[in-house]
This record gives C-alpha cells, structure tokens and sequence, in this order.
C-alpha cells in the first residue's frame, strides 16, 4: 500500500524548507513533523552548510536558528538576503530574549521562542509561507 501525504493546505504542499538548528534532536523532531504535513525538508546543523545547501536550491522558507556554530544565525540571514534579496523567508528561533528585535534585525518573517509548541511552530511556517 502506496502512503498519501494529506497536507492541511494543498498549495503548501511539495514547498521546500530548510530547517537549520545545531541541536540533532529538535532538528530531527521538526523534519519529521514538516514532512508528515507533506513539506519537503532539507537540514543543516551550522550556518556554513545552511549557506551551501540553500546556494544549491532556493528554499521556500528558512527555520533559522540564532544561535549556530561556524557561522551564526545573523551572519546566514546576512548571506541568504545577498544570495536572494527580499525573495527569501526567514523564520527565526532563540532561546535568548529579545526575539521579535532579533528577527526584525536579521529580515525575518517570523519568530519563535524557545521553547516552543510544535502547533505554534506549524502555524508560523504555514503563515510564513501564504506570505511568501
């Protein structure tokens, strides 16, 4: 038996997302939960394999960690608006405070903060990508 992948909206469907977060398991965690909702999922666990992974292919949205190793949050949100000016959407998530000034700083969409419930998360890249 063939398995069908129901998204909650269809054009949603098949959009490419990248979800870079130094920490394997939420990382993992929230590749499983995107994918189940039909979105394609790339990863990275450090800005300088977000930058190389989003040169290859444009991602419909990027779920952003601020606080990464090798090349932090700031500094692949500098290198994803030079690759792709305003036509790249950044979601941003910190465990530190400040988190709207934080997204605002780097061009993003959107914010979470950690942590954070997985139906929030699924609200803010479904929002994120409509905007898209």
């Amino acid at each position: 038996m063939d398995a069908i992948i129901i998204s909650h909206n269809a054009q949603l469907a098949n959009k490419l997302v990248l979800v870079v977060e130094d920490d394997p398991d939420l990382r993992q965690i929230i590749q499983w939960m995107l994918e189940d909702e039909g979105f394609v999922v790339e990863t990275a666990g450090d800005g300088r394999e977000a930058l190389a992974r989003a040169g290859r292919q444009k991602p419909s949205l990027v779920i952003l960690d601020i606080g990464l190793p090798i090349i932090d949050g700031y500094g692949v949100a500098a290198g994803l608006h030079s690759a792709y000016g305003d036509a790249i959407h950044i979601l941003t998530m910190t465990a530190g405070g400040q988190a709207e000034e934080k997204a605002r700083q780097m061009g993003a969409v959107g914010y979470l903060n950690k942590p954070f419930e997985m139906d929030a998360l699924l609200n803010a890249v479904r929002t994120a990508l409509i905007q898209a």
